[in-house]
């Protein structure tokens, strides 16, 4: 009878609220299918090793261990969301998805770090909320390459990778990247 009582109080104390508040926040986990790279990996080089090798097509993976949030389109009142959120733990690596040149890193004005990575393709991609940024601009990277580390920068106590794609290199251009992500990620 104790153990069930310990259990209840466990679920009503503690997974409970935490389910309640990744709700709130938009970053649940749509289903445990979408759960990336789930295996601890103990450096970054033997991470990104993993996720290079997972497409031959030269695109790499945003991030590893997350869970997708808000996708394209999501309501954000005057506008629609034009990305889609990745959810992880503070620190979290984040890789160019392709090599190419840092077109730009800065501070937006809500406080959001960001990066837009010009790709070998000529598409541009866009990495918003990040704890750090660990490139400059006009830095040439290559596919898999640590670029920053994911955070809540802009968006205080939602920790997750604003990720856009913009297939014809024009910011006023992104497209659902969500395709792009089922081929670079694994599992989604």
């Amino acid at each position: 009878m104790g153990m069930c009582i310990n259990a209840y109080s466990v679920l009503v104390r503690k997974v409970i609220p935490a389910i309640l508040g990744a709700l709130i926040i938009g970053l649940a986990p749509l289903s445990s299918a979408q759960s990336v790279e789930t295996r601890d990996q103990s450096s970054d080089t033997q991470t990104r090793k993993t996720i290079i090798s997972k497409d031959k097509k030269g695109k790499a993976c945003p991030t590893r261990n997350f869970w997708l949030g808000a996708g394209w389109g999501a309501d954000r009142g005057k506008r629609s969301h034009m990305g889609v959120d990745m959810g992880g733990k503070r620190g979290a690596p984040i890789y160019a998805v392709e090599a190419g040149r840092i077109n730009r890193t800065k501070k937006q004005s809500n406080g959001a770090l960001q990066i837009v990575l010009r790709g070998k393709s000529g598409s541009m991609f866009y990495y918003g909320h990040m704890d750090k940024v660990l490139i400059k601009g006009g830095q040439k990277v290559k596919r898999g390459q640590l670029i920053g580390r994911m955070g809540d920068s802009g968006s205080p106590g939602q920790v997750h990778l604003h990720f856009e794609y913009w297939k014809s290199g024009g910011e006023s251009a992104a497209v659902n990247p969500i395709k792009f992500l089922k081929k670079a990620c694994k599992s989604i």
